[in-house]
Order: C-alpha cells, then structure tokens, then sequence
C-alpha cells in the first residue's frame, strides 16, 4: 500500500541561508528518496516549507520520523495522511519549487490555529501537482530570412 503524507514547516534558518540550506536538502532528498522509492514534492518561500512525499509505509514512516526530528525546520504539521493513495509525481524523487509570496498564501492557509476551510490541503497539492508536471516543449520558430 502507497502513503501519501502531506506536511507543512517552518524552517529555522536565516532568510540569508536559504538558497543553500534548500538546494542541500533537496540533492540529498532527490538522491535518497529515488533510492528508497518515494516521490513527492517540496516547496520552500521564505516562511515555510510544504512537502508531499508518496511511497510504501515502510519508506516514508521512518523518513517522517527522520522529517520530524530535522533542526532545520520546527512546528511540523502534518495538514493530510492517506493511505492507498495513487502516486501524484511517479517522475519525481523530490520536485522542486522555490520562494513565492503566491505559494505562501496556500501554505497559510493550513497553519495550526488557523480555521481551515474545505479543500485547503486540495488546493495546495493540486498546486504542487501542476507545477510538476512535464511542461511541452515548444517548437523553435527560426524567423531569420
């Protein structure tokens, strides 16, 4: 059976390490995640984290716990858990999406002691599976005469 985990955290770094202390996380998530047969995905903004991660419960149970014990990030909450869940990245050990103040505004929506509406966690992972998939490639116009 496939878990799917959505989470969301607060990191503990300073806004000026951010841009290295993301792109450690995400080389060593994409290394270790395609290793252990989990998918998923990660948005980092300035003020949170959102991750996804997608695999058989004995990948992603000690890797929550290895989440959950992480310095870099404090007051993870799991925003959705389910189980028999059809994989959303099956492409991806770790997608990746960097800072926006747009991305901020569904990660919000889902802090603790904010009144969560219906379809809040939807939204975010329907966000974060757009973002994903495989853009077309469009082809090159060669206008020169």
């Amino acid at each position: 059976m496939h878990h799917s985990i959505v989470y969301i955290s607060t990191p503990t770094f300073a806004p000026s390490q951010a841009a290295g202390m993301v792109r450690a996380i995400v080389g060593h998530a994409q290394r270790r995640n395609a290793d252990r047969g989990v998918t998923g995905t990660l948005i980092a903004t300035e003020h949170h984290f959102a991750q996804v991660i997608e695999g058989r419960r004995d990948a992603t149970q000690p890797l929550m716990e290895n989440i959950l014990l992480d310095p870099r990030h404090c007051d993870v909450t799991i925003v959705q858990h389910q189980i028999d869940a059809g994989r959303r990245f099956r492409e991806w050990s770790l997608a990746y999406h960097g800072n926006s103040a747009y991305f901020e505004g569904f990660i919000r929506a889902l802090l603790p002691g904010r009144e969560q509406r219906r379809g809040d966690v939807e939204r975010l992972v329907d966000l974060m599976t757009r973002l994903a998939q495989p853009q077309p490639r469009r082809p090159v116009r060669d206008d020169r005469p």
